[in-house]
């Protein structure tokens, strides 16, 4: 019940997707092994498994009444990170002889500052040529998006979880691994490299988002925002007269009202936030309007039928669902195609 619970939590709150569950063995022990970008990494490690994952935790939160009996329900073993004791290690060591899988973040703990991983600790590597256990290397692309350190609670944003094939110990290796120390220091670098594959292209993405958000916005384009001006002038000198005279007052004033939604996006370009938020919902407020006056509605009744669809459409544009970018461009030319409608319509 409660992996189902999470599940749809992160699907809603951060669309979270993941890839290459089909790496994790079935059966039999495994190591997972991911960067730790954010306090809720475990969780979204098991989001998409159907196996139970054992995992080193902060010993101090297991102090608190309820979190701590939460916590040791959910499988995670309590550790002091400034003396991870031989304890936790025999904990990790007995999970993996039992056939279970153990999950570990070899940065010790979470990413710090701006950098794409805190440097690896060893005790992922000792662990699989102590057990033979494969080490299924997994990358959490978008956590240093949502959550960042020193934020108090974590923000909407996408996640994606990928595991890579596993990365398996032969025999020799752990034959020689105690008199052969680089035996580690390989492995460690093959892990490191298998996560960066994906988590380095991300975080140079996210840095050329944050660029692009921090320079003056686009002006409004005159062959998107500007169709409902170019209809108009068309409509002046193709429509009969009869027709453009008693059509010319609503059309008139529906452009009006739209031009002047377009003259605050102008006035706000200085702050692009609310640009931003003024051009998504742009068209939704447009199409709202035509079809309450299409439909006959009285205002305040369509006001407040529309509100839980409003709420709907923010909750949508925040959490950059892909629902959203989906249907955003089709409804778009819908209210564009309403108003043409209202406009050519006799009567």
């Amino acid at each position: 019940m409660l992996h189902l619970f999470a599940r749809w939590l992160f699907a809603a709150y951060h669309d979270i997707r993941v890839e290459g569950a089909e790496h994790v063995p079935a059966s039999g022990p495994a190591i997972i092994a991911a960067n730790h970008p954010t306090y809720l990494d475990p969780a979204f490690l098991m989001v998409g498994l159907q196996r139970p994952v054992r995992f080193m935790a902060w010993e101090k939160p297991f102090r608190i009444p309820g979190l701590g009996l939460f916590m040791r329900s959910y499988g995670a073993i309590p550790v002091d990170k400034k003396k991870p004791g031989r304890a936790s290690f025999e904990a990790a060591v007995g999970v993996l002889r039992g056939g279970g899988v153990f999950g570990i973040f070899p940065e010790g703990g979470r990413t710090k500052g701006l950098q794409p991983m805190n440097p690896f600790k060893s005790g992922v590597a000792r662990l699989s040529l102590m057990t033979g256990a494969p080490i299924v290397p997994a990358t959490i692309v978008g956590g240093l998006r949502v959550w960042r350190r020193g934020d108090l609670f974590p923000k909407p944003g996408p996640i994606k979880v990928v595991f890579h094939p596993p990365i398996r110990v032969e025999a020799g290796s752990r034959l020689l691994w105690r008199r052969d120390k680089s035996i580690e220091r390989r492995l460690i670098e093959r892990l490191i490299e298998t996560i960066n594959r994906r988590l380095l292209p991300s975080l140079r993405r996210d840095r050329r988002a944050a660029r692009l958000m921090q320079t003056p916005p686009q002006p409004p384009s005159l062959l998107v925002e500007g169709i409902p001006f170019i209809f108009l002038l068309l409509s002046y000198f193709f429509m009969p007269r009869g027709l453009w005279e008693s059509r010319a007052g609503p059309a008139i004033t529906w452009v009006s009202g739209y031009g002047i939604a377009l003259v605050i996006e102008l006035a706000l370009e200085a702050r692009g936030f609310w640009v931003k938020w003024l051009r998504q919902l742009l068209p939704w407020i447009m199409l709202s309007t035509l079809l309450h006056r299409r439909s006959g509605i009285a205002l305040g009744a369509w006001i407040a039928g529309c509100l839980p669809v409003a709420g709907l459409i923010v909750w949508l544009q925040i959490f950059r669902h892909p629902l959203y970018r989906r249907l955003r461009t089709p409804l778009l030319a819908a209210g564009y195609g309403l108003w043409l409608l209202k406009v050519l319509r006799p009567g």
